[in-house]
């Protein structure tokens, strides 16, 4: 977000405190939020969205990003014809939403006009019609407030294909997208406003500073890790070696077309793998895609993987006219054909929109080390990134969660701190 000047801060999640939207305006000089339009959760998208994705066969507030990578599927006829349903029971007035009925009851809608029609188009058509009242919504606040800058938060906001369309809009100048956007957020509002109480109650000026970046959890340094290797007595089931530069070593498996794990460095907050508890994979080859679903990932087929690039080389990969920074995966771009080149397996393969994490050396030393030696390698300036993790299990957080995942997978090398272990062979 700007710090010299005012900014529309979009909050939009299923519910919570009994509302589900609001516009508030955000004076960084006063250091105040103001709001100043708010929707009850009785007409809330978020909800709408969640039965939808139930009614798909998947689970709420889980899966909805798996409706969203669905929907680009669809064919438009198709989806027009559902879009027409859903828009009679949602819309947007002024700087609020308003629906028919209360959108929690929406499951008995779903049932009684969605029947017989096609699952794609249904995905389409929400997807399309969430992009579209976003929109409207924030196109109307931009109007009324005469403020061009914009952060995006609250759990459908983790919508990065709404969020494409809004970076796209222009009206807006400005766009910031609260990385890990959903409930788990609320805790670094929590850690603020225990400042602000502290600094109030003890007369203290408060000195706020942004977050330099999410790599917030434990770190496992090598003395730790040599612990726990020998505590486990871990070479008996794998090849280990601790080589001079890790990250050269890595880049080079990745280049040959192996798949790496990578447990290293301080641990992510939040929903996105950032580098250091990823899978990491050549995206020059297509068929990484199949092993990393029928072997480790156990994806659903239509699911797009994303890619971290070098942030000098993200201009290469991604239409991107305003210049966002974008290093946290919280929207999508169109790509280049440079990308659709040199990264077929880290893009959606239907509308070769791109979820890219950018990294710069001075966020990610280590990790913008392996990336720059795998474009010294290949030419290519990026990796297919997707989460360390089992289908349905959190992503790995610790040296042991690292070797589960490792043993009941196919995975074959893990770079653990600055060790390097490779499975061995039955």
């Amino acid at each position: 977000m700007p710090q010299d000047k005012k900014t529309l801060v979009f909050s939009l999640d299923g519910e919570g405190d009994g509302l589900c939207a609001s516009v508030n305006i955000f004076d960084p000089q006063k250091k105040v939020l103001t709001r100043i339009a708010e929707t009850p959760k009785s007409a809330s998208l978020g909800y709408l969205y969640a039965l939808v994705t139930l009614y798909l066969g998947m689970k709420p507030n889980e899966h909805e990003f798996k409706v969203m990578g669905l929907a680009p599927y669809a064919k438009q006829e198709k989806v027009k014809e559902v879009y027409d349903l859903f828009k009679k029971i949602i819309w947007i007035e002024g700087l609020s939403f308003q629906s028919s009925f209360r959108m929690q009851y929406a499951d008995s809608f779903l049932q009684n006009h969605m029947k017989y029609l096609r699952f794609d188009s249904i995905a389409g058509a929400i997807q399309q019609l969430s992009e579209d009242l976003i929109c409207q919504w924030v196109r109307n606040s931009i109007k009324k407030t005469g403020i061009d800058s914009i952060a995006l938060t609250g759990g459908v906001m983790m919508n990065v294909k709404a969020s494409q369309r809004i970076y796209a809009m222009p009206e807006v100048q400005e766009l910031f997208v609260m990385p890990s956007a959903g409930d788990e957020s609320t805790a670094i509002g929590a850690c603020f406003y225990g400042y602000k109480t502290f600094c109030d109650k003890n007369n203290v000026e408060m000195s706020l500073h942004p977050l330099n970046n999410l790599y917030l959890g434990p770190l496992y340094d090598d003395d730790a890790i040599g612990d726990f290797i020998n505590k486990n007595n871990l070479v008996k089931k794998y090849f280990i070696k601790k080589p001079k530069d890790i990250s050269k070593e890595a880049a080079k498996l990745l280049a040959k077309g192996e798949i790496v794990a990578r447990c290293s460095g301080r641990s992510e907050f939040g929903a996105r793998a950032l580098g250091n508890r990823s899978i990491l994979a050549n995206p020059n080859h297509p068929n990484t895609i199949k092993v990393l679903n029928e072997t480790i990932k156990d994806r659903d087929f239509w699911m797009p993987f994303t890619p971290s690039i070098l942030n000098e080389d993200a201009k290469d990969y991604i239409l991107n006219p305003k210049k966002m920074y974008s290093p946290y995966m919280t929207l999508t771009f169109p790509s280049t054909k440079k990308a659709q080149e040199d990264l077929p397996a880290a893009m959606h393969p239907y509308d070769q929109t791109i979820r890219i994490q950018m990294v710069s050396k001075a966020w990610n030393p280590e990790y913008h080390a392996l990336l720059k030696e795998f474009k010294r390698l290949t030419g290519i300036g990026g990796v297919l990134n997707t989460s360390f993790n089992l289908h349905g299990e959190p992503n790995v957080l610790t040296p042991e969660d690292a070797i589960h995942t490792v043993e009941n997978s196919a995975l074959k090398y893990l770079v653990l701190g600055n060790y390097l272990l490779e499975k061995k062979g039955k």
